[in-house]
């Protein structure tokens, strides 16, 4: 997964890269297609929230696929920023991600924007 970070005034706008899948076996962790943890994304996450910068937004306009294990660890990054009072909320899911979100119900959850200023806005 790769992961590219840009800043608007105090909000974070994370560019997530690829396919997020589990990987095989019985000991296997969650992998994208790259080979990559998924938990990189609670790592890179926790170190932005470390240094104070709670206002997050997910661009996930460029992710085409996403299971489970990517799901849960979305769920797990929103749940560990919001008790340390800030936010993350979901730019562009597309295609089968956008669908998932909602067949799941985790647009309840998330708040999801098409426009990437409506989204930076909607921390003001």
């Amino acid at each position: 997964m790769s992961l590219k970070t840009k800043s608007i005034g105090d909000v974070r706008i994370i560019q997530m890269d690829g396919d997020f899948t589990i990987g095989r076996g019985p000991m296997a962790r969650p992998l994208d297609l790259q080979g990559y943890r998924l938990e990189d994304l609670g790592t890179y996450l926790t170190d932005l929230l470390d240094r104070g910068q709670l206002k997050i937004v997910l661009d996930l306009s460029r992710v085409s696929f996403i299971d489970s294990a990517g799901l849960g660890e979305l769920v797990a990054c929103k749940k560990r920023t919001a008790e340390r009072g800030g936010d993350i909320k979901l730019l562009r899911p597309v295609g089968q991600v956008h669908k998932l979100l909602v067949m799941t119900l985790l647009t309840r959850l998330f708040e999801v924007y098409q426009d990437e200023e409506a989204a930076v806005g909607s921390f003001q």
